[in-house]
């Protein structure tokens, strides 16, 4: 199930969050299989740059802001008027390392918006044009190892992202055997701007240790959807840490977290997204 290079049969993909981070390596990734693009985020001048590096394949951009309501629709019908899509990379989002209630409710808020709710609805679109399809269509969803269990002082990033996870591998299992394929991506830290962004803690060896590169992340993605894969946890360290989860009681793992990501920054930098 590879996409083909012919300019007949050319596949097409939609990849949110592509302004930076895991949405531009994967942009990088599709291009690199001869893949025609549509870019999406917030900001055009970060697109532009994206889509200067995906060569050899036709990008189209379309800045949206998926943290407002009604905008995945809005951003589909766009998308969908340059031609049909086959592959869809939901990998938009955002979270922010704080205390529930230090937080206010816009960017919580924003945060469900942009996490869940537009995900689920460009979701939607896709599978409702592939019902009748008899050729191969991809979704790939970002999540987190954050999906593996309660993550104090992350609490709804985490929680978004278990609702991404069983969400993802629900539809996997509803559409077995068809052409449309789910897969879902559960990365632990990566090297991108998400941790400045969230203002994040003053990070463990252990969280230090399993880092990987946006371009690892993408790569494992990508090959995790050409194989039809259910749910991938890239890197050694992740896997391991996301199967051992299980064997310790939910109070404990939270703790444990709590220790691997340490403390929050002093300051919560402003919400400016991707």
């Amino acid at each position: 199930m590879s996409p083909s290079t012919s300019t007949d049969t050319r596949r097409r993909a939609l990849v949110t969050g592509a302004s930076g981070g895991i949405g531009a390596a994967i942009a990088r990734e599709l291009a690199a299989l001869g893949v025609d693009l549509v870019l999406t985020a917030r900001r055009r001048d970060a697109l532009d740059a994206v889509a200067a590096s995906c060569e050899g394949v036709k990008v189209e951009i379309v800045t949206a802001d998926l943290g407002k309501p009604d905008a995945a629709r809005a951003l589909w019908e766009a998308t969908i008027a340059g031609g049909p899509i086959d592959i869809l990379i939901n990998n938009a989002g955002f979270g922010y390392f704080r205390r529930f209630d230090e937080v206010d409710w816009a960017r919580d808020a924003e945060l469900i918006q942009l996490n869940m709710t537009s995900l689920v609805a460009l979701t939607r679109c896709f599978v409702d044009a592939h019902k009748t399809s008899t050729q191969p269509a991809n979704i790939v969803n970002i999540a987190s190892t954050g999906a593996y269990q309660s993550v104090p002082n992350m609490a709804l990033y985490a929680a978004s992202k278990a609702f991404v996870r069983n969400f993802s591998e629900a539809l996997h299992d509803e559409h077995r055997g068809t052409p449309l394929s789910v897969t879902c991506i559960c990365p632990g830290g990566t090297e991108t701007a998400f941790h400045a962004a969230s203002g994040g803690g003053d990070y463990s060896w252990i969280a230090n240790a399993s880092t990987k590169s946006a371009e690892f992340v993408a790569h494992a993605a990508i090959r995790a959807m050409l194989r039809g894969k259910r749910t991938v946890v890239p890197g050694f360290f992740n896997k391991v840490s996301c199967f051992g989860v299980r064997f310790l009681t939910r109070r404990f793992a939270s703790r444990v977290a709590t220790q691997v990501l340490g403390k929050p920054r002093f300051e919560l930098p402003a919400r400016r997204g991707i």
